[in-house]
């Protein structure tokens, strides 16, 4: 059906890869990994001039994939560092979280990995975590609880993070190497803390 209807719209015009693009941002939305997989592939060999909407599609996911050197972020107002961006933090491992206070996945995930915070400083474990917050109290309320590296634009989602870093729910989890290579995308804390072998 869906390649039916992508003919339908012809995949070589604009109308068809604005198509496309939404297909693909759909699929990874609902965590249709296969799909979005099939769909990402064809939109890369794609011999038209590709218009900006989907280049943009192709260019996130390029980004965020495993392998990639996660797109630098200078903060805004961070707490618990001095740092100055994400690249600027020196350690072994980073953990990307992005969160909200509104998140009830959020409210069961984060005291997971509070628990194991002191565990993964001792690794040399760092954790950043970024509020797609809109409400400023909310969020001043809830990092107070929060031992590691917060930032947020506080512009819910609006803020840049969806597009930069293709996020499209809470909490979403990125694992860099000391270089700020991706080497995991886990999907809960549970995982997260499992692979970095903290249990």
């Amino acid at each position: 059906d869906i390649d039916k209807l992508l003919k339908a719209v012809s995949v070589e015009t604009p109308r068809g890869q604005t198509v496309l693009s939404e297909l693909i941002e759909i699929f990874d939305v609902y965590e249709m990994k296969d799909l979005k997989d099939k769909y990402l592939t064809e939109a890369k060999n794609l011999k038209c001039t590709i218009n900006d909407r989907l280049s943009n599609t192709i260019a996130v996911n390029k980004n965020t994939e495993i392998g990639a050197t996660f797109p630098n972020h200078t903060f805004l107002s961070a707490t618990n560092t001095k740092a100055k961006s994400v690249h600027d933090v020196k350690a072994d491992r980073k953990v990307i979280v992005f969160w909200s206070s509104t998140c009830s996945h959020c409210e069961s995930d984060l005291p997971k990995l509070i628990e194991k915070y002191s565990a993964m400083k001792v690794k040399n474990i760092e954790v950043m975590a970024f509020s797609l917050d809109s409400d400023r109290s909310a969020y001043t309320n809830k990092v107070k609880s929060l031992p590691w590296i917060n930032d947020t634009e506080l512009r819910g989602w609006n803020s840049s993070y969806g597009e930069k870093y293709n996020v499209h729910a809470t909490p979403t989890y990125f694992v860099l190497d000391g270089s700020n290579k991706i080497i995991a995308k886990p999907d809960h804390a549970a995982d997260l803390i499992s692979y970095l072998k903290l249990n």
